[in-house]
């Protein structure tokens, strides 16, 4: 069994939990979402996660074809700066580059890209980590990402020529009514055809780049390619952390293995896995503690319940408590440079 492991960011699937709960009125809790996940945008979810979400979606709403209505009324400005930045440019070209070349940064595993056929240009996204009505949905919310952009400029509200969409059968007759063109279920991938003349008639004036002051790049760059086996487990771990304390049977059965096969992988790469949730967990306290939150808030994001543990254990790994290290970085904020 492989150890591949895909991921989505939070930013990406909180506007579709977004609009379940208003449309549908399945919150995120009653899909065992915890809150404190939600309220960290760049955080990775792992594909098998999403996945579950997905077929929990569609079975308390009853409805396969759930994201249409989801996010019909969602605007691009949901995914905040980086969708201000997609439909910042002049040109809906330009945008569907960005789209391309930030995806991998956005969701791992994927493919993104468009092709020019005679006079129709096919944006096409295939994500192999998704199985199943997975595939589906997740081909779908791309769909509706490209339609949310395409509202920012002239043009872009005409019919698409033609959808192919993967994954298992829906009704095809509420899709057409729906995007007002032709729909395929069941592609190899989903594409989206569109004549091309709209890629060099949809220009306007260029909007003012988005603030990005609340991206930091390094959330934004650590998204780990799914071959990249340390990375991925890492941030495995990293999002086991807002379910309690991370333990080994928890990540196994993400990666579909018995505890036992993952501790043997493990110790392949000769990786032990208190040390490596210990690395995670206190990499992830610094950075909080840098951000200012309490010590108290800290140990609860990490999983702990009880302060104390969290303090003991803090200062094993960094030599001072969690209270020590505050004070001595405000005290060195405080010094001249």
């Amino acid at each position: 069994m492989s150890m591949e492991m895909a991921f989505t960011r939070t930013l990406m699937i909180k506007p579709v939990l977004e609009g379940v709960a208003q449309y549908y009125g399945v919150l995120p809790g009653d899909l065992g979402i915890p809150e404190r996940l939600l309220m960290e945008p760049m955080s990775c979810v792992p594909m098998p996660d999403l996945a579950l979400w997905y077929e929990q979606i569609e079975a308390r709403t009853g409805d396969p074809l759930f994201l249409l209505k989801a996010l019909e009324h969602q605007e691009i400005e949901a995914l905040g700066p980086v969708g201000q930045w997609y439909v910042s440019a002049p040109d809906l070209a330009t945008t569907l580059r960005r789209v391309n070349y930030s995806s991998n940064a956005l969701q791992s595993g994927l493919s993104a890209y468009g092709a020019q056929s005679g006079r129709i240009f096919k944006w096409c996204f295939d994500n192999p980590f998704a199985q199943g009505a997975a595939k589906f949905h997740d081909g779908c919310r791309k769909v509706m990402l490209v339609r949310q952009i395409l509202r920012h400029y002239p043009g872009g509200e005409a019919p698409w020529l033609r959808l192919r969409l993967p994954g298992s059968s829906r009704d095809t007759s509420r899709l057409r009514d729906h995007f007002e063109c032709d729909v395929e279920v069941g592609a190899g991938q989903t594409e989206v055809w569109m004549p091309m003349e709209l890629m060099t008639r949809s220009r306007r004036a260029a909007k003012a780049l988005p603030n990005t002051q609340q991206l930091v790049l390094d959330d934004l760059l650590n998204m780990p390619s799914h071959t990249d086996i340390a990375k991925a487990f890492y941030e495995m771990v990293n999002y086991s952390r807002h379910y309690g304390l991370p333990s080994i049977g928890f990540i196994a059965r993400r990666y579909g293995l018995s505890e036992q096969q993952l501790q043997r992988r493990l110790q392949r790469f000769g990786w032990s896995f208190s040390s490596i949730v210990s690395y995670v967990l206190f990499n992830q306290a610094v950075r909080y503690l840098q951000e200012g939150m309490s010590v108290s808030d800290t140990a609860r994001y990490l999983g702990y319940n009880n302060v104390q543990s969290f303090s003991k254990a803090f200062a094993r790994q960094r030599g001072l408590t969690p209270t020590q290290y505050q004070q001595e970085l405000s005290q060195r904020q405080k010094s001249p440079p």
